[in-house]
């Protein structure tokens, strides 16, 4: 995110405050905040009233919203002024760790190696490649380039042809997520064709390399419609598919052969998946297996044979095979199942081996499986935590997989892991100027659930840090989504200052397969919550902190979990950071026009049910605001985000000023300009990384 312009509080006001008249700006010790004017709503469902006063916040045309964003944001910037000289230390410190030209190790595909580089002062990406029998380079999209003139730039889908000709890239240019879709020439740059939007960001060149098929959007975000296109010629695009549900989505994909195309058409708890022969472009689709609610399953073709990876009789996934035949594949058998405390969740087909990729122990594992019959093994990680995934491997036949891996101490690294030989060769690991890895400890351990689950935490810490700290404890619990323990530049100025950083891998992510995400959504998802109470006594009572030096983070659905844990137990934190949290759970949930809202019923449930109103209505952060001492918060919104209206932040923050009995200040920023991730680029997000360690620093004490 970049940094918000300064906008005098006394002109920001006045839209928003009609209690006194505004008078110059005080001293930052004893400025007020804005007063949100209190228009209540009344709403009532299965017999309970809810009352919402600040539902006019979502009138993104009033112009008393905006008035009222800029002047909470002016009240944050004078708040946090007396910080900014650490502020720009903070910016300066990450900008120093970042290599001004970097580029990623080449990747062969077909007659190319391409490679993704950064120039210094570029905000962007440069993909380039080279021709392996000449030498020749070329760009294919010079980031930079097309992001000029806009304040906001991200691709969201990007797809050469198989005979490397076209280059197919929907870019975002507002944060929306809504994608304008271009075709361009890469030996010319020439712009050949320019899609109908807005186009979500799943695209796939056909085998015949002129078939382009691209997914549309509906007026809530979801990818809906799958059209057939042929650039540069006067064909007109034709939809080939049209999913009428609100809760099922469509992608699409071609295999690693050029052979098949994949349509997925899947809801957060089922799937159904539909193959065409990718040199047929006008062929009817071939459902593989129908539907079937509570069923999720994805496919891949070797050879002759179709492999699936399937829930359908084991919550862990098991993978299945079977003949492809004309007229669909025949009887499936079991091919694999996981072990004890692995679970399965991606599959990669190779010419001599499969990938079955998954989780063990609550860790990310790959899984080689030759095909010739021999025995299969898992990749051996050299930390106790890390985060490790398969990259980009475009060629079929391939001895070496190129895989990615970190961990809290350990900067991001490419690896190819040599399939024969079971060693991995260590290709580039990212330069962090002034870091030191041996200065710090990585620690994992366990706290206990109130049902005596337990519960994954992950800690690192400067060796010579005291303890108890200060310390910063993140969580997400949602959507099956894991939340691994990374490399993280921006945790380098915490743990310098001797603040220690831990993850509780609570349930309802995907840390320990679909079992713990199933653990934690819908009427388990108070789970997710007492999961994160529970880590944060864990580390209290261990002596790693004390409540006092306890500062909490999450964003999105982490940032409903902060709201959720502020509710319940205020007094155990010194402060909550909650990014473009999704806080005003019952109002969401009902009004399918918003997007995701529809497809995430099977996340959090419905509201039009009672029994699925009831669980919600008792954690629902905005609904359960009361009376009581909080701690200090900084939160962050979105104007343009599509996941999280910029209102539910900004709503939720009114209600805890209007409500809180204690004195602790809760600023929000809101980002005008960008969506759900905030600013786009390598550099523009820094300064409010740097507002939020700031923030935490300050909170905690270290602020020097």
């Amino acid at each position: 995110m970049r940094v918000l312009a300064f906008v005098p509080l006394a002109l920001a006001l006045v839209a928003c405050r009609r209690e006194a008249p505004v008078t110059e700006p005080k001293p930052a010790a004893v400025v007020a905040p804005p007063v949100a004017p209190r228009e209540p709503v009344s709403l009532t469902l299965h017999g309970r009233t809810l009352v919402d006063p600040y539902a006019w916040l979502r009138g993104r045309e009033d112009p008393r919203t905006r008035a009222y964003l800029e002047a909470e944001n002016a009240y944050a910037a004078i708040v946090l002024q007396p910080h900014q000289k650490l502020h720009d230390r903070l910016v300066a410190e990450m900008k120093a760790r970042i290599l001004p030209d970097d580029a990623d190790v080449p990747v062969k595909h077909g007659p190319f190696e391409y490679v993704t580089r950064e120039v210094a002062g570029g905000e962007y990406w440069i993909a380039e490649r080279v021709e392996i029998a000449t030498g020749k380079k070329q760009v294919v999209l010079d980031a930079n380039l097309r992001a000029q003139g806009h304040d906001y730039y991200d691709v969201g889908a990007y797809d050469i042809s198989p005979d490397h000709r076209l280059l197919a890239v929907g870019e975002d240019t507002r944060g929306d997520e809504r994608y304008h879709v271009s075709v361009i020439e890469i030996a010319t740059g020439k712009v050949i064709a320019e899609l109908e939007d807005p186009a979500g960001s799943s695209m796939s060149w056909g085998g015949d390399s002129k078939t382009l098929w691209t997914t549309r959007l509906d007026d809530a975000n979801r990818e809906y419609q799958l059209w057939r296109n042929v650039p540069g010629t006067a064909t007109k695009p034709v939809m080939s598919h049209e999913e009428d549900d609100p809760r099922f989505s469509i992608s699409i994909g071609r295999t690693r052969d050029d052979k098949w195309l994949m349509l997925g058409v899947s809801s957060g708890t089922t799937t159904e998946m539909r193959m065409m022969d990718a040199r047929k472009p006008t062929d009817a689709w071939r459902v593989v297996q129908p539907r079937r609610q509570d069923v999720l399953y994805d496919i891949d073709v070797h050879g002759d044979r179709l492999l699936m990876l399937t829930n359908e009789s084991s919550p862990r996934f098991e993978l299945r095979e079977a003949k492809l035949g004309n007229s669909g594949p025949g009887p499936w058998t079991v091919k694999v199942r996981p072990g004890e405390g692995e679970a399965f969740g991606g599959l990669n087909v190779f010419s001599e081996y499969l990938v079955i990729s998954g989780r063990a122990r609550g860790l990310p594992q790959l899984w080689i499986h030759p095909t010739d019959g021999s025995k299969p093994h898992a990749i051996v990680w050299p930390d106790a935590a890390y985060e490790a995934r398969i990259d980009d491997n475009p060629e079929l036949d391939n001895p070496k997989l190129r895989v990615m891996y970190s961990s809290p101490i350990t900067p991001e690294s490419t690896f190819d892991y040599v399939i024969e030989t079971r060693t991995l060769e260590l290709r580039k690991r990212q330069q962090v100027p002034d870091f030191d890895p041996t200065v710090f400890d990585v620690e994992r351990m366990e706290a206990k659930a109130d049902d005596g689950t337990a519960i994954p935490i992950t800690i690192v810490r400067r060796k010579d840090a005291g303890k108890p700290g200060p310390l910063l404890l993140q969580g997400y619990g949602a959507y099956g989504s894991s939340w691994d323990p990374a490399f993280a530049n921006s945790d380098l100025p915490l743990l310098d200052r001797g603040v220690a950083v831990a993850i509780a891998h609570i349930r309802g992510g995907g840390e320990l397969g679909k079992p713990w995400h199933d653990a934690g959504k819908l009427a388990n998802k108070p789970n997710s919550f007492s999961d994160f109470i529970r880590a944060a006594e864990h580390l209290v009572q261990r002596g790693d902190t004390t409540p006092d030096k306890l500062v909490i983070q999450g964003g999105s659905a982490g940032g409903l979990l902060m709201g959720a844990v502020v509710n319940m137990r205020p007094e155990l934190f010194a402060a909550v950071i909650a990014e473009v949290p999704f806080v005003d759970v019952i109002n969401t949930m009902r009004d399918e026009t918003l997007p995701l809202t529809a497809g995430e019923w099977e996340e959090w449930g419905n509201p039009a049910k009672a029994d699925e109103l009831a669980v919600m209505l008792a954690y629902s952060p905005y609904d359960n605001v009361a009376a009581k001492a909080y701690p200090a918060m900084l939160v962050t919104a979105g104007f343009n985000d599509p996941r999280v209206g910029y209102w539910e932040p900004a709503k939720w923050v009114a209600k805890l000023r209007a409500t809180n009995t204690g004195d602790a200040q809760i600023l929000l920023r809101t980002e005008m300009g960008s969506g759900h991730g905030g600013a786009s680029g390598r550099y523009a997000g820094l300064a409010d990384q740097a507002w939020v360690i700031a923030f935490t620093l300050d909170q905690l004490g270290r602020a020097k």
